[in-house]
């Protein structure tokens, strides 16, 4: 600044003076000018250069005082894939939180389940080495405790949360290319509070060589631990997919510490789960209005009831769904949280415990499949194009035609209304349905039934849809597209008689390694594909000998690049894989599980744990497989681990192991066409 003003004083001067001087003079002036800007910007540069070697000995004071307690983590054995993601077998990083030999570190390091675990701490000048023993976990911010048999170690000095601030400086460090000096990545705190409250958000690069490691500022304090984590997803890997972005999180260190006696006992943590779930779950939600609570939760037996409006969360006030996450983002199970609620003009409080797993949700059916409506009808109802046998509708009497209008008082628009109301109601509860028959209106009492798995669908009539008009610059048939600013390209089949009136299927193909498969693809299902109203999209791998993780946004996007150019029922997008591939669509459909509603693997187990089921995310399951197949008894397995696990899942018989043919695809896209059923 004070260069600044000299320049500006210097300008000033000659300026003034200017008009008043000979050539010679002039010559004189301009030489003297000339200098005195040379002498400023030699100030100017020294200046910087100056604040350069200042800010660069304070990282390395800040390292230095840090370094003592940044361990080097190495794993022996365990698996290699965890889901579709290299574990690797590198070195990492952990930092030490007491004198007596416990250690904090990022949990992705050890999802392999390492044989044994070797840790590598500075002390008194040497690198000593010790076998370490996994303590506890934390499932909810995705950390481990380790503990080694020593003591004297120096445990990391922690910055308080309320003195993190956006935009001060933060290194990110690492134990592993060097077990002398720390690996060292420098930025700024992005954002507080970000993944449910439970982050601190960074630029500073992450990635699985400084998981585990801290994330300090320009005194060598620690503001958190480094972690993958994801605002969309959640899971093992959730959030490894942002290696090196620009966008890394640390868990507070605060927040550990505030536990750590926990982990030390050998607790393992888990998030503190309500039981409760809400209509609107974008970032800008309104009220959290209460839409279902799920049975034998803590909410249901705290006494919340459907559209309660939860108003308070210990003393914070919830304006909006995203507040209450970030309260609970923060609480563990077994903790107790004071819950006021909004009842009419009624205000409740509750004292809820916290549990850290919910009963896996299970689906309900009147055992309909709805007619499809065009878009934007005004109709009120649901007309049923189809009635399952051996269902509640079924035993009720309902017939193909019938049209339902209301059900315990409650009026009915669309198909999405009534599925919505039945996930409020519990196995055989009864309802009272009005309808309208041939012109005439009728009521009648049914009991729900569990949702059926969805084996042996057949003879299901397809939809009555009229031909359209579609747009002159609306591609139909099959062909080729790429991604705006993507030279990658993939297929799409739309059927020819496409009314963009009605929602459309939509079955994405990821196809196994070596093979597109397009022309059978293409051969076995664009017949039926027009008759039952679905879109096929056929994505190709960036190496056609394989898919790789990193290829799932890509898979998305192609995803994404149909649903806003094509008119498509997200009731009725699934994604397929075969052989190899069926793993790939597997983790897609585990993932994206707003996106994708069905799954049909053929010829592959399940490799991937399964996520909870629930009701905001209904995701129905389908295995192809020949009976004399290598994989068939793995198969049956699967169906047995999604069933116990509520998810609706049937087995198809196939004729030939890893082959299409007419039987298998009429019977898979019949599966296909009834994912929308009720």
């Amino acid at each position: 600044m004070r260069h600044t003003k000299l320049l500006n004083c210097a300008e000033v001067i000659v300026m003034n003076k200017i008009f008043d001087l000979n050539t010679s003079q002039l010559r004189v002036a301009a030489s003297f000018f000339a200098l005195t800007l040379g002498v400023l910007f030699s100030l100017n540069v020294q200046a910087q250069q100056s604040v350069a070697r200042q800010e660069q000995q304070a990282i390395q004071q800040a390292v230095a005082l840090a370094s003592p307690s940044i361990v080097r983590i190495e794993t022996v054995g365990g698996v290699d894939l965890v889901g579709d993601v290299l574990t690797g077998s590198g070195p990492t990083t952990g930092v030490v939180v007491s004198e007596d030999g416990y250690i904090i570190t990022s949990r992705f390091n050890f999802f392999n389940s390492p044989a044994s675990v070797l840790v590598t701490i500075p002390q008194n000048g040497e690198n000593k080495r010790f076998a370490a023993e996994i303590v506890s976990n934390d499932e909810s911010k995705m950390l481990t405790l380790l503990k080694v048999e020593a003591s004297g170690l120096q445990p990391i000095s922690a910055l308080p949360k309320d003195q993190i601030l956006v935009g001060q400086r933060s290194i990110a460090l690492g134990r592993t290319f060097d077990v002398t000096f720390p690996n060292i990545s420098k930025g700024i705190v992005s954002a507080l509070n970000r993944v449910n409250g439970k982050a601190i958000q960074t630029d500073a690069k992450t990635s699985p060589i400084n998981y585990g490691g801290p994330l300090i500022d320009l005194h060598g304090r620690c503001l958190g631990i480094i972690v993958p984590l994801s605002p969309q997803q959640s899971g093992e890997t959730a959030g490894v997919e942002w290696y090196d972005s620009g966008i890394g999180f640390a868990v507070p260190m605060e927040d550990i510490s505030r536990v750590l006696d926990r982990m030390q006992t050998g607790e393992t943590l888990k998030p503190g789960l309500l039981g409760v779930s809400f209509e609107a779950l974008g970032p800008l939600s309104g009220e959290a209005k209460v839409l279902r609570v799920r049975p034998q939760s803590p909410a249901d037996q705290a006494g919340i009831q459907i559209d309660d409006v939860i108003t308070e969360i210990d003393g914070t006030a919830i304006d909006r769904i995203i507040n209450l996450r970030q309260v609970l983002g923060n609480r563990y199970a077994g903790e107790t949280v004071n819950v006021i609620v909004k009842r009419g003009e009624e205000s409740i409080q509750s004292e809820i415990k916290l549990i850290g797993e919910l009963t896996d949700y299970q689906f309900l059916s009147l055992g309909i499949q709805p007619a499809r409506a065009p878009l934007f009808s005004e109709d009120d109802g649901v007309a049923i194009r189809f009635v399952f046998p051996d269902s509640a509708a079924e035993k009720a009497g309902f017939k193909p035609g019938d049209r339902i209008v209301s059900i315990d008082g409650e009026e009915i628009g669309s198909a999405s209304d009534l599925a919505q109301f039945i996930t409020t109601k519990e196995v055989d509860q009864e309802v009272e349905i009005a309808y309208e028959r041939d012109g005439e209106s009728q009521a009648i009492q049914l009991k729900l039934s569990a949702f059926p798995n969805g084996d042996g669908l057949t003879n299901i009539p397809p939809a009555d849809v009229p031909p359209g008009d579609v747009p002159e610059d609306l591609k139909l048939g099959r062909f080729n597209q790429k991604l705006t600013g993507s030279e990658r390209t993939f297929w799409v089949n739309v059927p020819e008689n496409y009314n963009p009136e009605y929602s459309n299927g939509m079955l994405v193909w990821i196809h196994p390694s070596g093979d597109t498969m397009e022309a059978d693809v293409l051969q076995f299902w664009k017949d039926f594909s027009a008759e039952r109203g679905l879109i096929l999209v056929g994505p190709r791998a960036e190496d056609l000998s394989g898919w790789s993780a990193t290829d799932e946004n890509h898979v998305k996007d192609v995803a994404d690049w149909v649903m806003e150019n094509y008119s498509i029922d997200q009731k009725r997008v699934a994604v397929m894989g075969l052989e190899d591939s069926g793993v790939l669509a597997t983790r897609l459909a585990f993932k994206y599980r707003d996106l994708f509603r069905g799954l049909i693997s053929m010829e592959s187990p399940l490799r991937i744990p399964p996520p909870d089921s629930n009701p905001e995310q209904r995701l129905m399951i389908a295995f192809a497989a020949a009976t004399e197949t290598r994989s068939r008894e793995g198969i049956e397995k699967s169906v047995e681990i999604l069933r116990n696990k509520n998810f609706p899942t049937a087995l198809i018989d196939s004729e030939e192991a890893g082959k299409f043919s007419f039987d298998l695809v009429n019977s898979i896209i019949q599966w296909l066409d009834t994912l929308d059923r009720i």
